[in-house]
């Protein structure tokens, strides 16, 4: 929302000023307007960012609120948008008629970049979803405090006890209803050609102990932003559902058994559908 207010404030302002230009032919006119349009809307985007880092300086990480609908994650799932429109970043989602309904889930996804967790946060908004991350993304100024308040959680991949208690915690807070999470079993960010890479089992506890289903999904794309982000055309990204593994199916199987099922689902699909740079609208 906030996004098309900045768009239409600053279309708006920049045909004021050009129309209150004394002298202007055609092409002066249109060259003033672009300028115009452009300066206007850094100026909103500007005005966000200090509004975000304002918001983020009154998080109090060590005393969050008991839920995660706040004005905090209204505010920061608009600047999200905001990042994303201004970058063209176009998401298209496929399978989401596979997603559970009213159930607490596990989000099992692959990993290609760091945008990652911004994609499913947003694009799986209604379902509650946070992200299990790696420390240090919930240590960045300001955005880490608001992926706290959102009901993210770090994830000490150094520390055995500390991961333990990430691990505890997510499958605490999925029964009481607090959230649902997503996490990426490779553990790191996928920089090779192989559509996978190993999977920890170390991540399915999390669903065992929260007695839910695990919901399989893949991200494709995503890794070429920061290549295209400016080169003014639109970075199609393509998130898609895969299926589920069922509650009763999680609670009998083992950890490695899991973990290498879900690894199977998502190798094939990716092999079979590989992320290209040119990645379509259609996928």
């Amino acid at each position: 929302m906030l996004f098309i207010i900045y768009i239409l404030i600053s279309l708006a302002g920049s045909g004021w000023f050009v129309y209150r230009m004394d002298e202007k032919t055609v092409l002066t006119g249109i060259l003033f307007y672009l300028l115009y349009f452009i300066g206007l809307y850094l100026l909103c985007v500007i005005f966000h960012l200090l509004v975000f880092a304002i918001m983020g300086y009154t998080i109090r990480v060590d005393n969050l609120p008991k839920s995660i609908h706040t004005i905090y994650r209204w505010y920061g799932f608009e600047s999200l948008r905001l990042f994303m429109g201004t970058l063209h970043i176009r998401i298209h989602m496929h399978g989401m008629e596979k997603m559970p309904v009213g159930q607490p889930f596990l989000l099992v996804s692959n990993h290609r970049s760091i945008f990652d967790p911004l994609v499913g946060l947003i694009k799986f908004e209604k379902y509650d979803l946070a992200f299990v991350s790696k420390q240090e993304n919930l240590k960045i100024p300001f955005v880490g405090r608001f992926m706290a308040a959102v009901g993210c959680l770090p994830l000490d991949r150094e520390n055995a006890k500390n991961a333990l208690q990430s691990i505890r915690q997510t499958a605490e807070n999925i029964k009481s209803g607090y959230a649902n999470y997503g996490i990426y079993p490779e553990g790191w960010e996928n920089k090779t050609s192989d559509p996978l890479l190993p999977f920890r089992s170390g991540a399915f506890k999390i669903a065992k102990s929260a007695g839910c289903q695990i919901v399989l999904s893949t991200i494709r794309n995503s890794d070429h932003i920061f290549r295209r982000a400016f080169t003014f055309r639109p970075i199609h990204i393509h998130v898609d559902v895969l299926g589920i593994i069922p509650a009763e199916e999680v609670k009998a199987a083992r950890t490695n058994e899991l973990s290498e099922r879900a690894a199977k689902v998502l190798t094939e699909f990716l092999t079979e559908h590989p992320a290209d740079v040119y990645l379509s609208a259609k996928g």
